[in-house]
């Protein structure tokens, strides 16, 4: 009983450290995205490049169509990512908390009844 709590402990530790590292990993993408946000917007139109309904259009489709999901990306969709890991991690750390008393619990009596045999 106590390997198997051990294991399951190894388990969950492994865990969080997965998902610490998968948080940071995915902040460093979050940087080098959000610096490449100027790229939706380029090349930048103006009336000795491209002007009249078409670059309207086209400016507007770039605005509405990607520059507007790109910034739904980069804010709200990485934050909801974010907070679902850190919800995950920290009920990781409660089960951990939780397997750590059942292992202390489980060698408290295992040494109990090892104390009990020697007085036999």
């Amino acid at each position: 009983m106590l390997a198997y709590y051990n294991e399951l402990l190894r388990k969950k530790l492994e865990e969080v450290r997965r998902l610490t590292k998968c948080q940071s990993d995915l902040g460093i993408k979050q940087s080098e995205f959000q610096s490449d946000e100027k790229k939706c917007l380029e090349p930048e139109l103006s009336t000795s490049t491209w002007h009249g309904t078409l670059a309207t259009a086209f400016q507007d489709i770039r605005e509405a169509g990607i520059h507007t999901p790109f910034l739904e990306i980069t804010g709200a969709q990485f934050t909801n990512v974010f907070t679902a890991i850190a919800d995950k991690i920290n009920s990781l750390n409660a089960e951990i908390v939780s397997i750590e008393q059942t292992i202390a619990r489980l060698e408290a009596e295992a040494k109990e009844e090892a104390e009990e045999a020697k007085t036999r």
